[in-house]
C-alpha cells in the first residue's frame, strides 16, 4: 500500500518509524566520497519508490558531513516536490516561503506510484577533518522547509571512507631470532670430602681416621634446586656452572689441584643425575677463598678492631703468585699475632665453612610449536623471546583483539625495542588508534617498514604530500609503493 504524506512525516517525527531500509521510505543507496584536485565530491542515488507524496507539499533531503571534533559541513540539498509544488518551483512562484531555508542542488517532482531514483551529486572544498576515520554523512529530511537543524535524520550516518588509509597496508617486521630469557637459579652447598681426595660420596662414607662423611643433606640442596628449576614441563636447563672454592689451609698448588678435582667431580655427579647435555654443565675453581675470609672478618663481632684491622692487612695485601698466598698462610699460623686466633678459631670453625661450592642454574623454554608457545605467554610470558611473541601473535588474524593483546605483551617486555614498537604502531594504525600510533612509532626507528607506518598517519591526518614523501623513503618496500599508489 503506498504511503500518503502523513504517514511519511509521522515516519520522519518519530525516528523508531524511520529506517530508510524500509520499503515505504525513501532509500539512499550508492553513496560515495571521492577526492577531485581541492574537492570533495558526494554522489548517491535516492530511492522514491516507497514515498507518496501530495501535489501541495514537499520536502528537502540535506547530506551533512561532519566527525565527532564538532566539525561539520551542510551540502545543497535535494528538494522533492508534489506535482503543484513542482510547478510553483519551476514559476518561482512560492512567496520566498522556501527560497531561504536551503542551498537546493536539485529539484524533483515525485511520480506517485511509479518507481523512482534520482541521481544526487554535489561538492564542497576539501578540509583537512574531512580525511578523520570518523567523518561521515548525515543525511536529514526537513518538511517544513525550517532548516536541516530542524529536520529528521534519514537513517543511520554513514562514514565518508574517504580517506585511502583505512584500507592501507602496514607492514610488520618479524623480530631477529635472539638467545631466550634465562632464569637463574642460586645456591651453596657444603659437600665434604676426605682429606686431599675427591671423590664424591653420595651416600654416608667413614673415613680411615673414623670420620663419617655424609653428604646427603647437601646433595639434596642442589637435587631441590634443579628439580624447582625444572618444575615447568616447558623449560630445560640451559646452563650449569659449579665453582669450588678451598680454604687457604696448604699450598697454593695443592689446593688448586684439589679444588679442580672436586669441583669436576661433583660436575660430573649432577650431569650424569640428570642426563644433562654436555657442553651445557661447566666447572671452575677458587684454589684459596680469602674473599670469603675477609667476609668472616669483616662481620665477626668478637674480634677487637686492632685483629680486625691487622687481619684486613694481612689478607688485602697484593699477591703475584702462588709462593705470595703460601706467606699469608704460614703467616697466619705463625705470627704472635693471629697464631692463638689460628689453633682456636681460623683453623677449626673458620676454614672449614670456606670450603664451599657455589653453583647456579639458567634456565630456558624448550623448543615448543607456536601452538604451545599460545599457552605459554598467557601464564610465563617472561620466558619467551620478542622473535616468539610475534610467532604467537601471527596465529591469528591482523586486528583480532587476540593479536592486539600479544602486541601489547610484547611491548611490556620489550619495551624499548624498535621492532616491538613498530609491531605496536601498526596494530594501532589497523584498529585506527591515531594517538597510540603515534607514541609508539617514536620509538620504532627509521626501517622502511616505519616509515611506511608514518605514511600512514600522515594520510590519517590529510597531510598527503609528507605521507607521499614518507612512503618514497620507504624504498622498495611493496606496502608503501601500493600506499603510495593509493593518494596519488
Amino acid at each position: 500500500m503506498k504511503t500518503t504524506i502523513a504517514t511519511l512525516l509521522a515516519a520522519i517525527a518519530f525516528p523508531a518509524m524511520a529506517a530508510v531500509t524500509s520499503t515505504t521510505s525513501l532509500k539512499v543507496e550508492n553513496q560515495q566520497a571521492r577526492r577531485v584536485d581541492s574537492v570533495l565530491r558526494l554522489t548517491a542515488d535516492i530511492n522514491l519508490d516507497g514515498v507518496s507524496l501530495p501535489s501541495t507539499r514537499q520536502f528537502f533531503l540535506t547530506p551533512v558531513l561532519e566527525d565527532n571534533a564538532g566539525n561539520s559541513e551542510v551540502l545543497p540539498s535535494l528538494l522533492v516536490n508534489g506535482r503543484s509544488m513542482q510547478i510553483a518551483w519551476e514559476r518561482k512562484s512560492l512567496g520566498g516561503k522556501f527560497r531561504g531555508s536551503h542551498d537546493v542542488a536539485k529539484a524533483v517532482r515525485r511520480n506517485n506510484g511509479k518507481a523512482q531514483t534520482v541521481e544526487y551529486s554535489a561538492e564542497a572544498v576539501l578540509e583537512k577533518w574531512m580525511w578523520r576515520p570518523d567523518a561521515s554523512v548525515r543525511w536529514v529530511v526537513d518538511t517544513c522547509g525550517c532548516g536541516h537543524e530542524q529536520g529528521s535524520r534519514a537513517g543511520e550516518p554513514a562514514l565518508l571512507g574517504l580517506n585511502p588509509a583505512g584500507k592501507m597496508r602496514v607492514a610488520y617486521v618479524t623480530p631477529a631470532v635472539a638467545p631466550l630469557p634465562v632464569s637463574v637459579h642460586d645456591g651453596e652447598a657444603h659437600v665434604n670430602f676426605e682429606v686431599n681426595k675427591s671423590d664424591l660420596h653420595d651416600q654416608p662414607f667413614r673415613c680411615k681416621n673414623g670420620k663419617v662423611i655424609d653428604n646427603r643433606g647437601q646433595l639434596r640442596v642442589i637435587d631441590d634446586s634443579i628439580r624447582y628449576a625444572l618444575a615447568d614441563k616447558n623449560v630445560e636447563i640451559a646452563g650449569l656452572s659449579i665453582c669450588g672454592y678451598a680454604s687457604p689451609e696448604g699450598t697454593y698448588l695443592s689446593n688448586e689441584r684439589l679444588a679442580t678435582d672436586r669441583s669436576r667431580a661433583l660436575s660430573q655427579y649432577i650431569t650424569g643425575r640428570y642426563n644433562i647435555p654436555a657442553g651445557v654443565s661447566k666447572y671452575d675453581t677458587v684454589a684459596e677463598n680469602w674473599e670469603g675470609l675477609r667476609r668472616i672478618v669483616e662481620t665477626t663481632p668478637a674480634l677487637s678492631e686492632t685483629q680486625r684491622r691487622e687481619l684486613l692487612a694481612l689478607i688485602d695485601r697484593p699477591v703475584y703468585g702462588p709462593s705470595d698466598y703460601d706467606a699469608k698462610d704460614r703467616e697466619l699460623k705463625t705470627d704472635p699475632r693471629f697464631a692463638a686466633l689460628y689453633r682456636e678459631t681460623i683453623l677449626p670453625e673458620w676454614y672449614p665453612s670456606l670450603r664451599t661450592t657455589k653453583f647456579k642454574i639458567t634456565t630456558r623454554l624448550k623448543p615448543l610449536s607456536d601452538e604451545a608457545l599460545a599457552e605459554v605467554i598467557r601464564s610465563t610470558p617472561e620466558k619467551m623471546s620478542l622473535n616468539q611473541m610475534f610467532r604467537v601473535a601471527r596465529l591469528y588474524p591482523e586486528g583480532s583483539d587476540d593479536f592486539y593483546r600479544v602486541m601489547q605483551t610484547a611491548l611490556e617486555y620489550f619495551p624499548e625495542d624498535e621492532t616491538a614498537n613498530l609491531n605496536m604502531a601498526s596494530a594501532m594504525l589497523h584498529r585506527g588508534d591515531l594517538e597510540g600510533a603515534r607514541k609508539y612509532l617514536d620509538k620504532a626507528g627509521d626501517t622502511p617498514e616505519a616509515l611506511n607506518a608514518r605514511g600512514i598517519l600522515a594520510t590519517w591526518e590529510g597531510e598527503l604530500k609528507e605521507a607521499d614523501a614518507l612512503f618514497r623513503a620507504a624504498g622498495a618496500l611493496p606496502e608503501a609503493a601500493k600506499n603510495a599508489e593509493m593518494i596519488r
